[in-house]
């Protein structure tokens, strides 16, 4: 059993984890701040095997977040983690599954730290709702039974959406957003003029029933010390490589299937032989 409490400061958020027994949670790359002795820290993928594998090459390459995750596990008796985000804002703590919450989208860089119950896959989005939400093409989806941690860059705060109601949201605000909640991407005024004068430009309006979380800060693109802004080297490359090898074992087996498949239809083929009939 794990439980969660943020730790709320003048400008930054910190995550203590409290674990009974041999409970563990996953999270994100360097997000360790402090632990008890007997917690053990190890890199996993969170799933194991070839799923995990590609799951951290996508996660890298597409969602933002690392290759590796850290799982902390509790060795016996009571532990203590104390867990924090890159950036300086809150953090928002959320109960899977819960109403109208089978499952949360997360943006690119907001995951922090869940409980081993959550599952955490990539999921693509349409077109242009990823090129002008400011959310990414490619988002984090986490499901499962158990608690889950964003980051937000500034305060966090959540609108729980009852079926019909819409709610705004600036695009480069959002963290995560329910599974069951739809949103589409449209001009902030009624004219372009007064979209682009206003310095909005484009609003997500969300429809519910279900819960949106928003930061009220966002970070800005240039700025180099910014995990939303820019991927990991590391994390990036041995993506990159592990898709490269992915993709050459894919190609090479498509060539050797063409290969024997022409083969066999070069072969010549025997005619069958006439019976004669016995007198």
């Amino acid at each position: 059993m794990a439980e969660f409490e943020v730790l709320r400061g003048a400008s930054a958020s910190a995550l203590r984890v409290r674990l009974q027994g041999n409970a563990a949670v996953s999270a994100e790359s360097d997000a360790l701040v402090s632990k008890t002795h007997n917690v053990e820290v190890r890199a996993s993928l969170g799933s194991g095997g070839l799923g995990g594998l590609l799951g951290g090459a996508a996660r890298s390459l597409l969602t933002n977040e690392s290759f590796f995750l850290q799982t902390l596990e509790c060795k016996g008796g009571s532990g203590e983690v104390l867990v924090a985000p890159e950036e300086q804002g809150d953090i928002a703590v959320v109960q899977l599954p819960g109403p109208n919450l089978p499952a949360v989208f997360v943006t690119s860089g907001a995951f922090l730290c869940a409980e081993t119950g959550i599952d955490t896959s990539t999921r693509v989005q349409g077109v242009s709702q990823g090129l002008f939400s400011g959310s990414g093409l490619f988002l984090m989806r986490c499901s499962g039974h158990g608690k889950l941690a964003m980051s937000c860059f500034g305060s966090c705060v959540r609108y729980d959406l009852q079926p019909g109601e819409c709610r705004e949201v600036d695009n480069g605000h959002l963290v995560a957003w329910g599974e069951s909640v739809s949103y589409s991407i449209g001009m902030a005024s009624t004219s372009i003029l007064g979209s682009i004068a206003s310095g909005e430009g484009l609003l997500c309006t969300f429809r519910g029933p279900g819960p949106v979380w928003i930061q009220t800060h966002k970070s800005k693109p240039q700025d180099p010390s910014s995990r939303r802004a820019k991927q990991s080297p590391g994390g990036t490359l041995v993506g990159l490589c592990v898709f490269g090898c992915f993709l050459t074992i894919f190609l090479v087996v498509i060539v050797i299937i063409v290969f024997f498949a022409d083969q066999s239809e070069l072969k010549p083929r025997r005619r069958p032989r006439k019976l004669l009939d016995e007198f």
